[in-house]
């Protein structure tokens, strides 16, 4: 098996050899906000309904009428619930302006804040532990006097002085439901126990993921039609279900990559690999360009996940890429009979858009739609197939210059 040669460390980090990019707590490839909207949904009431970025991170929205607001937080190289966190009082900040606006009732709503992996915080401590308006009180004049000690006030001041000078009642009303919550060095945790008495252990991780994609693509549907990403428990159980019934067998493999944005995507054509050489010689257009490093990208990233969980057979790559070039090959004979009377570009071109659409199994098994894509765009950046009949010739020129 011939791995791409950005692909040097483990993980889905392969996918930055191109395009730079990190964010704080890839969570088997996903940012916070999507794991714990995937948690609620596999544990709400049925009867509920969970939202992203809708009124906060995410929140729950029960039959009742009553509303469970999350922010998350992920504290990888800070503390989100130290006594003067941005994090912990920008919350504070937000939720007090929710209530000053009307738009929740603090009386029906519960504010929740997440961090992981596992802080603390004296003031935060206070706050969780503050059930009644008198320790409210307390806790109000202790932070106060905090303030009043320090030769320089913070730099979330801002944020604190609006919980300050918000009124007395929705101050209370908002402490004494407040929550911090921070016990999980791995978000992902509470996910496989929930999902552990139903899927086997070796495969936990794999529908782990899965939920969570599912998750953040039914938000991210909704939010590209614009309306809220709103999402009911049961309609999301009900299917998640059949998904797992369906799909929790030796055969399923899941794709562990999301697809580029327009700039991380625009980022590969500008570095101009050899696959994007090779479509530029048929003159594809910059939108298939831009799906192709997409999918390059994706299936770069698959291949070695599979291959280091061992969801894949040592092997097994090398046939399939094997079958890919047949199928190539077949293709570039049948364009060139019966279209002999066009451009070898224009050629070129009819055989890259009959291989972009092929589906090809691999050992058998079904492959997320950009994974056969990929392949053949893998193979085109090592020059094992080209569209352009000219295309080992045309690119040494290029190099040469």
């Amino acid at each position: 098996m011939v791995l791409s040669p950005w692909l040097r460390d483990p993980g889905t980090a392969r996918m930055t050899g191109l395009v730079k990019h990190s964010a704080a707590g890839p969570y088997l490839g996903f940012a916070l906000q999507p794991v714990r909207l995937c948690y609620h949904l596999l544990r709400s009431p049925l009867d509920s309904s969970v939202s992203l970025e809708l009124l906060d991170d995410v929140a729950v929205h029960y039959a009742d009428g009553t509303l469970l607001l999350e922010q998350c937080k992920s504290a990888l190289s800070h503390n989100a619930l130290s006594d003067w966190s941005e994090d912990l009082w920008k919350a504070l900040a937000n939720w007090i302006d929710l209530v000053a606006s009307g738009k929740v009732d603090p009386a029906k709503t519960s504010f929740q804040l997440y961090v992981t992996p596992p802080r603390a915080g004296k003031v935060s401590s206070t706050m969780h532990a503050a059930g009644e308006p008198p320790a409210v009180h307390a806790l109000v004049k202790e932070i106060e006097k905090k303030l009043k000690a320090r030769a320089q006030p913070p730099k979330c001041i801002a944020h604190v002085q609006k919980f300050l000078d918000t009124s007395e009642a929705h101050r209370d009303a908002l402490i004494s439901r407040f929550f911090a919550v921070s016990v999980d060095a791995d978000p992902i945790e509470p996910l496989r126990v929930l999902l552990a008495p139903a899927v086997p252990t070796a495969s936990i991780d794999v529908i782990c993921q899965s939920a969570i994609g599912i998750a953040k693509e039914w938000a991210d549907q909704r939010i590209r039609k614009g309306i809220p990403a709103q999402i009911s428990v049961a309609e999301f159980r009900k299917n998640f279900h059949a998904f797992v019934q369906r799909n929790n067998l030796p055969g399923y493999l899941p794709s562990f990559t999301v697809a580029l944005s327009p700039a991380d995507a625009k980022a590969v054509l500008k570095n101009r690999p050899v696959f994007i050489k090779q479509l530029q010689l048929i003159e594809a257009t910059e939108e298939q360009q831009l799906r192709a490093a997409s999918d390059f990208m994706r299936t770069s990233g698959d291949k070695a996940t599979w291959a280091e969980q061992g969801l894949v057979y040592d092997g097994s790559f090398d046939d399939w890429e094997e079958s890919l070039l047949r199928r190539h090959a077949a293709i570039q004979g049948e364009v060139k009979d019966l279209f002999a009377d066009k451009t070898e570009v224009v050629q070129g071109r009819t055989v890259y858009n009959r291989c972009s659409v092929l589906d090809v199994p691999l050992d058998g098994r079904a492959l997320p739609g950009h994974f056969t894509h990929g392949g053949f765009n893998d193979l085109a950046e090592r020059r094992l197939l080209g569209w352009h009949a000219k295309h080992e010739a045309l690119l040494d020129k290029e190099e040469e210059q």
